[in-house]
């Protein structure tokens, strides 16, 4: 097994990327529009070198722009009460007084319900005091376990896929590589493992390895010529939001509801707007897809992996296998979009922090708790040192007579 410490630093840097670029479509118009802010509560518009000026500009864009309020257990109001004197007798000067800050603003959001939700500093001194909430929710799970290792999935194919199978990357920038993998199994079950969504990207990219890999997919489904298809999104750290009509739109040919999602209507607390239907758009020429569905998740499936799941699942033919997965639903968009949302505390902090509330299609929200598998198959370690997947032979056995 992978020691964690050396996947530590990469893993959360691209968590960190593809939560960035989750959302890059057009809202619904009924959102209410960005309301604008009086300079003297807007926090991006503070100097950043008063620790009164920068609590009472966190805490005010946090009490405006968080989405989850009415879900939450973090009692905001007793937050102020406890750190607005803590915060008054910091000195912006003094390093010592800086680390303190940084110190304080984790505890004041280290049970916050949204997995999206980063704390990060621009100040270098404070590069390593990070805060995620959900990392910290994630490790106090009962059946916590590492990522699989770097090279387990490649070692998977060529133990499980019929030869010869596609394998493709595909750098979305110089930092953050897409590794894609599809195949058959039994020469009747479509495999198709992402490591991260940006399906629409690749596709439309020179990567020529990558287009073929695609293509084949994409035929596959269309001309519904297996038993079914396993998707592959363990360790899967999200992406690009189009990739759910591009990619899920595939298998039907009728928009589909799969949940519902809200936002903020204005700039108090507890003002949102009604729960809208999050829809699946097919692609032109897509026909309903007939075989089995099996979607393969776990702890590691986050965000687009996550709602890409609750999409298939809202079809009939789909089962999910695996764990529960990280519990990061809620989208992200920029702070000038909408009443809610990601801002910044001038040059001191960057907050990211989900702009809508997402429940599936079974009236549930499943944010901070993350979507539960139809079949709980366990990680098991002795078996991923020997590259044995228990997961994926559960998969492939629901399509044995």
């Amino acid at each position: 097994m992978i020691d964690k410490r050396t996947i530590k630093g990469s893993y959360k840097s691209r968590k960190i990327y593809f939560l960035k670029v989750l959302l890059i479509i057009v809202l619904p118009l009924t959102v209410a529009c960005r309301k604008e802010l009086a300079p003297e509560i807007n926090p991006s518009g503070v100097a950043g070198k008063d620790f009164k000026e920068i609590f009472d500009a966190f805490w005010n864009g946090m009490n405006r722009n968080y989405v989850m309020w009415d879900i939450d257990s973090t009692n905001w109001n007793e937050m102020y009460r406890v750190f607005s004197p803590a915060f008054a007798k910091l000195q912006f000067s003094d390093p010592a007084d800086r680390l303190k800050a940084a110190h304080y603003l984790r505890q004041m959001t280290a049970g916050l319900k949204d997995s999206h939700y980063t704390l990060q500093f621009n100040d270098p001194l404070l590069a390593d005091s990070i805060m995620i909430p959900a990392d910290i929710r994630l490790k106090q799970r009962p059946d916590y376990h590492s990522p699989y290792p770097a090279d387990y999935f490649d070692q998977v194919a060529q133990r499980y896929l019929d030869q010869p199978y596609y394998d493709a990357a595909y750098n979305t920038d110089p930092e953050h590589s897409l590794r894609y993998i599809a195949g058959t199994i039994h020469h009747n079950i479509l495999y198709f493992r992402l490591n991260a969504f940006s399906v629409y990207r690749a596709f439309n990219s020179d990567n020529t390895r990558m287009t073929t890999l695609l293509n084949f997919v994409f035929n596959s489904i269309k001309n519904n010529n297996t038993a079914g298809v396993i998707i592959d999104l363990r360790d899967n750290t999200g992406g690009d939001l189009q990739d759910l009509n591009f990619f899920s739109g595939r298998f039907i040919n009728t928009p589909l509801q799969y949940g519902s999602s809200r936002y903020k209507s204005n700039n108090n607390p507890l003002d949102y707007t009604s729960w809208m239907p999050a829809l699946v758009t097919p692609v032109a020429g897509s026909k309903p897809y007939t075989g089995k569905i099996v979607v393969l998740v776990n702890m590691y499936s986050i965000s687009m992996a996550e709602l890409t799941t609750m999409a298939l699942k809202a079809m009939p033919n789909t089962t999910v296998i695996g764990e529960r997965t990280y519990g990061a639903n809620g989208s992200l968009t920029a702070e000038a979009d909408l009443n809610g949302g990601s801002f910044t505390i001038g040059d001191f902090a960057v907050i990211k922090t989900a702009s809508a509330v997402f429940k599936f299609k079974d009236n549930q929200i499943y944010e901070g708790l993350g979507f539960p598998p139809d079949i709980l198959v366990p990680y098991d370690q002795s078996g991923v040192a020997a590259y044995t997947d228990k997961q994926l032979e559960k998969a492939t056995s629901l399509f044995t007579p």
